[in-house]
């Protein structure tokens, strides 16, 4: 496992929440009925270990401006959904990080998050982005001592596998995905737009791709990555959540970056490669 990196980075390139709503109920049907059933792939041809590695190190960067995997990062980046925490964003209005803390005190009684999981419910039962009743900045302060803790970060870990890679990887599947780079590519949009099926979410960025192209299968994994690329990136201008536009419209060089590694031809995300996001480089290995 990765060592927990302390550093706390200044820029910080969030995944807003996809939220559902009545207005998109016509969305979520076409979603539904768009991605093709078909059998999963064995968990073993996925991604292999270096793959995943190079997947993890390319979201760090877009979440946290360095390829080391940002544990104990711990913000209130005032985008309406409380404190921002962890590798993968957790967050405290939506039940990210109670599943988090709860799953560590499992396995950890007592640790410093421990006594914040009431309120945590009661935020992740009411969507309320207050932290006042944390209080913010002691559970900021617990968080990162908890990051101290290679339990906590395994933790972490895990909940990034059941919640997003191994989702994102059945969805590639579906569609019948091959290279490790559109795996990481879902994967990413997994992390940022959410598994469900709203417009914003990551089956409906896959709905209006086979609608515009078809499916991969028809289309050709290359075109569809592309039109996948251009899907994702006017949602990330124009999303039905007019409540992330503002965050979202800065990240939409998350999706140029992997643009660019497939223009690069490295589809089989072989290392150590080059990504260059938000205007820095950074070296992938």
């Amino acid at each position: 496992m990765t060592t927990p990196a302390m550093t706390i980075p200044t820029t910080r390139r969030r995944r807003p929440l996809a939220r559902r709503g009545p207005a998109l109920a016509a969305a979520v049907l076409v979603a539904t009925l768009a991605v093709p059933a078909i059998g999963h792939a064995d968990s073993s041809e996925w991604l292999t270990g270096d793959q995943r590695r190079y997947a993890d190190q390319m979201i760090s960067v877009f979440e946290n401006s360095t390829t080391e995997l940002q544990y104990a990062y711990a913000e209130n980046i005032h985008d309406g959904r409380g404190v921002t925490a962890g590798r993968a964003g957790f967050t405290t209005n939506d039940g990210d990080a109670l599943k988090v803390v709860r799953a560590y005190t499992a396995v950890v009684p007592g640790n410093p998050l421990a006594a914040f999981v009431p309120e945590l419910q009661r935020l992740a039962d009411t969507g309320s982005g207050s932290t006042d009743g944390l209080p913010e900045a002691d559970y900021i302060a617990a968080w990162q001592q908890a990051a101290q803790d290679p339990a906590f970060c395994q933790v972490q870990d895990d909940q990034v596998d059941q919640r997003y890679f191994n989702p994102a990887m059945q969805d590639a599947d579906q569609l019948g995905l091959h290279t490790p780079l559109a795996r990481a590519e879902l994967y990413d949009a997994a992390i940022q737009h959410g598994l469900d099926s709203s417009y914003d979410g990551l089956l409906g960025l896959i709905a209006r791709t086979n609608q515009q192209v078809g499916t991969p299968d028809r289309a050709g994994e290359t075109a569809w990555l592309g039109a996948f690329f251009a899907v994702r990136t006017d949602d990330l201008t124009n999303p039905a959540n007019s409540a992330t536009q503002a965050e979202w419209s800065k990240s939409v060089d998350r999706v140029a970056a992997v643009k660019r590694v497939a223009d690069s031809g490295n589809y089989a995300l072989t290392g150590p490669y080059t990504l260059t996001a938000f205007g820095t480089s950074y070296t992938i290995q």
